[in-house]
This record gives C-alpha cells, structure tokens and sequence, in this order.
C-alpha cells in the first residue's frame, strides 16, 4: 500500500502534527521490487543493533512515526509497509529481502497487533534473522478456519468494510489524542480492496498454523518479550493466555488502561520497555 497522507490542518499548533512532519522531513520512503511486488519501507537511526518495527493491520509503517523516532537515538530502524501479498510466506520472504537490501544479517522484530502475527512467521521462516522478538497486543494462531469470512468480506462492498473496519479497529484508539483517530479515519479511506483482502487472507492462513507449539522455537537462542493490555479489547485474557502458553519462557509486561494502544497512549513508557529488553539482549 503506497499511501501518501496529508497532515491534519493544524500542522503548525499540535505536537503529534509536528512531529509527523518532522519524521517525513528526515525520513524519505525506499523502495525495493521482489518478484514483481513493491516494498516500501524506512530505515534510519544509528547504532549496532537493529529493529525491524512490524506494525499493524493498517500496514502502514508511518503509524509507528512515534516509536520509530524514540527508538532511533539507540537503534537502526526498519519499518515496512505491507503490500497485499498472498500468503504469510511471501510476506516474510519480502521482509527477509528489505533486511538484505540494507545489509541487516539480524534484527530485534518488535510486532504490533497484526505485526505480531507476521513476526511469529518470520521468526520460524528465517530464524537465523531474527536476534529477539517482541510481540505486541497479540495472539497465537487459534486453529479456527475464516475461508467463509475471507470469501464474505471479499463480496463487501467498499464503503461497507471501511465502515466495519473503522468501527472494529478504530476502537481502539477512543482514549487517545483525536490527531491517531484522525489519521486513521485518512488511511482506512486509501486502502484498497486488495490491501483488505490481503489482510484477512494472511490472518486466516495465521490461523491455521497448528504445527506450532511450546518447544518447536527450542534451537532458536532468542529471547521473547510479551507486551499486553490488560483492558485489550481485540486479545481478551483467553487470547493473552493462549500467546503465553506458545512461549512459555517468555518475559511479560502487562500495560493497565490502555487497551490495543499502549504504543500510542504510553510511547515514552513503550519505548524504554521495549529498548531495555533489547540491550538486555545484546549485554547477555
């Protein structure tokens, strides 16, 4: 999805408006072709260690503007957009690509929601990249099968799944500054009907990942961090459990009050969560 998106009106008054424009004004999107498909990503920052930032269902990697900015000072950072692919392998395979196109051998993958779900994926498609993972408000593959809802949603018009997905989606963000729902509203109103199918489809093949257990990630040295709401609307405690019992190693941190959006009610608080896992990593 290439989306270009206009700052909100008030460009010069709200901090969240100036810093998205000072993150545009540092950070020019690359491109990459593979196998006839467009990636578009950032990168930027500095230091040894690298972040591969996974966002949402948005796919839209300028959403994590925010984190990006806190975690550059430390870190280089990645961050992909997601073209509509078909299957979970040619997305990890893409992500695999953009970290060999900027000469990345292992980054530290924080997944976000949707994001985390592709990070599981990566994390077992091509292990030896992967030198920690986060996963962020997000669950485990559940074994339930969406072929119906994949072929319902295919048969939506547009207006309607715009309509559903901000209902579902923007939910999540009614506790934040009106600046995120604000951009939200603008990018569900650019994604495509492709963009959406893409993403069902890929969470339904996530699904289906019933080889999946405690142990299969045994030869992986990693480390594993847990990043929940405790109010999460979309992983309830069921779906955090569940998540918890995939990696049962795995450290935990529990966010209270903030639902989905931890990332963007919390970001200073998120961030330093996040990078002190991160150079626990890389001191170990």
């Amino acid at each position: 999805m290439n989306l270009e998106l206009s700052a909100s009106p008030n460009l010069t008054q709200g901090t969240l408006d100036r810093e998205l424009a000072e993150f545009r004004a540092g950070h020019a999107p690359r491109r990459l072709m593979r196998r006839g498909v467009e990636w578009r990503y950032y990168a930027g920052g500095r230091g040894n260690d690298v972040v591969l930032r996974l966002s949402g269902a948005l796919g839209l990697a300028e959403f994590s503007f925010q984190q990006i900015r806190l975690f550059e000072p430390r870190f280089r950072v990645v961050t992909p957009d997601y073209p509509p692919v078909n299957s979970l392998t040619e997305m990890a395979d893409g992500l695999v690509a953009i970290l060999d196109a900027e000469s990345v051998q292992r980054a530290h993958v924080i997944g976000g929601s949707f994001g985390g779900l592709l990070a599981q994926v990566l994390v077992r498609r091509a292990p030896e990249r992967v030198a920690s993972l986060v996963l962020s408000h997000t669950g485990a593959p559940d074994g339930r099968r969406r072929a119906v809802a994949t072929a319902v949603v295919g048969a939506m018009p547009m207006s309607l799944l715009r309509g559903l997905l901000k209902k579902r989606l923007g939910r999540t963000l009614d506790a934040a500054d009106r600046f995120w729902r604000s951009y939200f509203d603008r990018a569900i109103e650019q994604m495509t009907k492709d963009d959406i199918l893409s993403r069902v489809r890929l969470q339904a093949e996530f699904g289906r990942q019933a080889e999946w257990v405690p142990d299969d990630l045994a030869a992986w040295p990693g480390r594993v961090l847990l990043i929940e709401g405790e109010d999460d609307p979309l992983f309830p405690a069921a779906a955090r459990a569940r998540l918890r019992a995939l990696y049962p190693a795995a450290e935990v941190h529990r966010f209270q009050g903030t639902g989905h959006a931890a990332a963007v009610l919390k970001p200073e608080e998120y961030a330093d969560v996040v990078t002190r896992f991160i150079l626990k990593e890389t001191s170990a």
